[in-house]
């Protein structure tokens, strides 16, 4: 008796992982980002950039499961990340606004799969990340996600 070839991801399957990975690189460096900022902070500031970088785990972690549901090794996090060289309050708070922007925008790609519940999972995380964006001083993009905030 011949095994039959293990069945190869249809093109819809693998979109979905390859999306998948884009937002869970952009989490791992969302969750390093904040971790850098919230050190460089006290107080509130440093309070709220805390409660975002677990948001940012939080979504690291569904995106893993989601990954290892579809028997996908998970992407790991890079070796290093730039990091902002000015250390100010202004300063660190543009560099988080641009990782509710990269966030946003990952999710964004994400929720053009197929799969519902992705789609689904993706609407909520770009919310989330608008929404911190917006914590953070940002202003109200007519297109979150999209670079620039336009189409």
């Amino acid at each position: 008796m011949t095994s039959s070839p293990s069945p190869s991801p249809t093109g819809a399957q693998a979109a979905a992982v390859v999306a998948l990975q884009d937002a869970l690189l952009t989490e791992h460096a969302a969750v390093h980002g904040y971790g850098f900022a919230a050190a460089k902070l006290t107080g509130e500031r440093h309070d709220l950039y805390l409660g975002h970088m677990d948001e940012h785990r939080a979504g690291r972690d569904a995106l893993r499961a989601e990954l290892v549901d579809r028997e996908a090794v998970p992407a790991a996090g890079e070796q290093a990340y730039t990091l902002p060289e000015d250390t100010g309050e202004e300063s660190l708070a543009s560099f988080a606004v641009g990782l509710e922007e990269a966030t946003a925008q990952a999710y964004l790609e994400l929720a053009a799969v197929s799969d519902p519940a992705l789609r689904d999972l993706a609407g909520r995380a770009l919310r989330a990340a608008t929404v911190r964006a917006l914590d953070l001083g940002a202003p109200l993009s007519a297109f979150p996600g999209f670079p620039g905030g336009e189409l």
